[in-house]
């Protein structure tokens, strides 16, 4: 388990594991929360400043949280709650196919001051794919538990 602690200032990482986007998934999450044709319909993508399918930046945001949350237990971090999210930035298009990456980097730790018993942590999130292309990014801030020791 990861607490408030163990994180430190500058410390840079990527998550194991990577998420394929599908064809599939693009255009159910699409069609479910962001209707535009280059994310539910490939024909009209084609035809698209993209050329092709695109995942929306929903999808984005809930592969890279869910990146950093299908981790194993010594990198589980103990999460109270997440405070916020700023400065989220698509930089390049997710296709079908993609297999993407999170990688986290720690901007700044400081202890809570209504909750001694935690500690806030603000990362910047960064989702690459398989070319090492930067895809999306965005900051955000967790109420992270102090080591119980």
């Amino acid at each position: 388990m990861r607490y408030f602690e163990d994180f430190v200032v500058g410390s840079c990482r990527f998550f194991t594991g990577s998420y394929e986007v599908t064809e599939q998934e693009i255009i159910e999450v699409g069609n479910r929360w962001d209707p535009q044709p280059f994310h539910i319909d490939a024909a009209a993508a084609q035809q698209s400043i993209f050329g092709g399918l695109v995942a929306s930046s929903v999808h984005l945001f809930a592969m890279a949280v869910s990146l950093g949350n299908h981790v194993d237990a010594e990198h589980k971090c103990a999460a109270v709650s997440a405070l916020g999210f700023n400065n989220m930035k698509l930089h390049a298009p997710a296709r079908p196919g993609d297999q993407l990456r999170l990688k986290e980097i720690v901007g700044n730790c400081r202890p809570s001051n209504s909750r001694p018993d935690c500690g806030i942590v603000e990362v910047r999130n960064e989702l690459y794919n398989q070319h090492e292309t930067l895809i999306f990014s965005f900051e955000s801030a967790a109420l992270m538990q102090r080591c119980p020791t």
